[in-house]
């Protein structure tokens, strides 16, 4: 059986939606257990509104504090076998669940295309999906890595199924980091697998909310989640001696572009904590001149000219 864990706070308005598409499922072995986050909607309503002939399914209450911790509490009360998650206000193909036990028999992780809808407009932005369907040995992942990671099918939670025992057994949990930390999970979860299935099906779909403003959300630790994640992950290809300067030079100048534009946002709009952000951006630079982890010649001509002028002084013209 599969337990799928779903992180609720003040989800209302795209609960319903969800729990249709869940009872609607081809398979029935699986749960669903909803950890309310504190919720101060009628998520809870919702929830204990689902006739249990429709829906098996736990209902776990927290206190708010977070989503990395509601995933662990329902990492805690799982009683199936294997693991997937869900975010409420994402969608589902009806045969999410089937696909994911086809895909973890016999084997310690399953990989799932998914797609990004723009909400306002119901059209797909991007799919993420590998070539072909493929069963693989961890040599052979590893060989693949980096085009795993490129097409992102390895950053996301929703597009997996997990093995509950490797994660009991390793203490593997959602670190308290406010963004990332499903990529973090996941890293520390490639350590213990052997064996992994890829489909090339679409069965999650990541759904863009556009709230229609301008100001941009400036919280200050987005490099430091950024740059936990990327160490692991230098880490784990240095381990397993499958180090890819390109692939690290282009994300971690990605990294920094996400950085630089964040800034010229809140200059744009005149936003309070521009300085702030300002100063924090020359203290990452230093960073990255001390790591010396961007290698410009692996990057696209574009790239790098962006790249010259985020990390030179000419990028006072813009900060």
């Amino acid at each position: 059986m599969i337990s799928v864990i779903i992180p609720v706070y003040n989800s209302g308005k795209t609960l319903g939606a969800v729990i249709e598409q869940l009872i609607q499922q081809t398979s029935n072995d699986f749960e669903v257990v909803f950890v309310d986050d504190g919720s101060t909607d009628n998520s809870v309503e919702i929830i204990k509104s689902i006739n249990l002939k429709n829906l098996n399914y736990q209902y776990i209450y927290q206190r708010n504090e977070g989503v990395s911790s509601a995933r662990n509490k329902g990492i805690s009360y799982a009683k199936g076998q294997y693991l997937m998650f869900v975010d409420p206000d994402d969608g589902i193909e009806n045969n999410f669940i089937e696909k994911g036990i086809d895909l973890i028999n016999d084997t310690d992780l399953g990989i799932m295309g998914f797609d990004e809808v723009d909400v306002s407009t119901g059209n797909v932005t991007i799919a993420h999906q590998w070539h072909q369907n493929r069963s693989m040995n961890f040599k052979s992942y590893l060989s693949n890595f980096s085009k795993l990671y490129n097409s992102e099918l390895l950053f996301s939670l929703w597009n997996k199924v997990y093995r509950l025992d490797i994660v009991l057994d390793n203490q593997l949990t959602f670190s308290d980091i406010r963004m990332g930390e499903d990529f973090l999970f996941n890293m520390q979860y490639f350590d213990y697998i052997k064996k992994i299935k890829i489909d090339t099906e679409v069965t999650y779909h990541y759904l863009r909310y556009n709230d229609g403003t301008a100001t941009t959300n400036f919280h200050g630790d987005e490099f430091l989640c950024n740059y936990q994640n990327q160490k692991y992950m230098i880490n784990f290809l240095k381990k397993y001696s499958i180090y890819d300067e390109s692939l690290v030079s282009l994300h971690w100048s990605l990294i920094l572009g996400y950085r630089f534009a964040d800034v010229r946002k809140l200059k744009r709009n005149n936003q309070s904590n521009y300085n702030i952000a300002r100063q924090q951006y020359f203290q990452i630079l230093h960073i990255y001149e001390n790591e010396k982890l961007v290698k410009m010649k692996y990057l696209p001509l574009m790239r790098c000219l962006k790249y010259f002028v985020m990390k030179t002084k000419l990028n006072r013209i813009f900060i």
